[in-house]
């Protein structure tokens, strides 16, 4: 993995004071072997339905989007009780030929278990912790029940959280662990996951509270889920944290570099991408079209370029005006998406997530604010029913 820092304040002595307890994510190891038999025995089905949301469902949407050309299944995740969504959902899909995956690691999620109520016909396997209503539920349903760790969802994702579903998709899930262990083997020292912190909260103290992520990958674009929940619900707290917002881009080049460039200076940007794509396609232009005006040029100055280098011109093109202009920058890439790079990168965005909160005197771990609304929601259902 590769970080690049421009207009950026240096980041600061790594002080080892400040890491006082190491995560329970970084010397827990899944059980590989249960894994493997779990998904011998689920092998028969095509589709997979994920039921969950938040961490028990963001880490294994990014890495089976940024892997999925090594899967053998249909992965569907739903994460809303959009009635509309289901019902085409359940229109393509069987309970002869799809497992439902139900994920939580508290068991009482209202809408989770309202969305597994509509696919109760078919068979299931829950995540759970040993007690709470899905826990009832699973088993009222005579599915399979495997415990989830003590371990907060947004940093599950080197457990059977993600790691099971993402073996009977068919991905090599020991490559992803090992992947991450090289980050989390550094947790204790000086390394780039410290160093962008310890920048981005610098940058913050300086009125940066906003983050633009662009990612130059369409297959990386479905981790910025699991990037956005860790930024926010781990440092995002008790007045600290910046907004991180991704873009898919260069889409993101025709809207939003507006208000990157035009708008309000208080914005980085954090530049996301892959070296290497795994296919590549080069740009050829037929006799006919080469003479015709193209910007100071014709069409035939577009012949022979691999997509791959003009997806890169785009990105540096515009991270060279960004560091023309003296916004600061971060730019960061993995050689390839392997699964090896693939789990580096979910544990890089871990432990930057934990290094800002502790930069920032806040709990990592928690999130106070986010269940509130929850409590005035299902007394909304309640008063639905007439029941308050």
């Amino acid at each position: 993995m590769k970080l690049e820092f421009y207009n950026c304040p240096q980041p600061e002595e790594f002080n080892k004071a400040l890491i006082k307890d190491a995560p329970a994510f970084l010397d827990y190891r899944p059980d590989f072997s249960k894994i493997h038999s779990i998904t011998e025995e689920y092998k028969k089905y095509k589709n997979i339905v994920v039921i969950g949301h938040g961490g028990s469902i963001t880490s294994l949407q990014g890495m089976y989007y940024a892997l999925h050309q090594f899967s053998t299944k249909h992965l569907y995740i739903v994460s809303t009780i959009d009635p509309d969504y289901i019902a085409e959902l359940k229109k393509s899909i069987h309970p002869q030929n799809t497992l439902v995956i139900a994920i939580s690691k508290s068991g009482e999620t209202v809408t989770q278990i309202e969305a597994l109520l509509q696919f109760a016909e078919f068979p299931l396997l829950a995540i759970t912790s040993s007690m709470g209503p899905l826990l009832d539920v699973a088993k009222q349903l005579l599915g399979r029940v495997v415990l989830h760790p003590p371990i907060g969802g947004r940093f599950s994702g080197m457990t059977e959280v993600a790691l099971l579903p993402a073996a009977i998709c068919g991905l090599e899930v020991e490559a992803i662990y090992n992947g991450a262990q090289v980050w989390y083997k550094q947790f204790a020292d000086n390394n780039a996951a410290y160093q962008a912190a310890s920048i981005l909260r610098q940058l913050e103290d300086r009125g940066t509270v906003d983050v633009f992520m662009p990612i130059y990958d369409s297959h990386l674009f479905p981790l910025s889920s699991l990037i956005v929940q860790l930024c926010h619900e781990s440092f995002g707290k008790d007045g600290e944290g910046q907004t991180y917002f991704t873009h898919h881009a260069p889409e993101s080049q025709h809207h939003t570099n507006q208000r990157f460039f035009g708008g309000r200076k208080n914005i980085a940007g954090w530049f996301m991408a892959t070296d290497q794509p795994l296919t590549d396609a080069i740009t050829t232009v037929p006799k006919g079209l080469q003479n015709i005006p193209l910007k100071d040029n014709h069409m035939l100055a577009l012949d022979g370029i691999p997509l791959s280098a003009a997806l890169r011109a785009e990105m540096y093109g515009t991270l060279e005006d960004a560091r023309l202009q003296n916004i600061p920058v971060i730019a960061q890439s993995i050689p390839q998406r392997t699964p090896q790079e693939v789990g580096g990168l979910i544990a890089f965005w871990q432990l930057y997530a934990v290094y800002s909160a502790l930069l920032r005197n806040v709990d990592p771990y928690n999130q106070p604010q986010v269940e509130n609304s929850k409590k005035i929601s299902f007394a909304k259902r309640l008063q639905q029913k007439g029941l308050i």
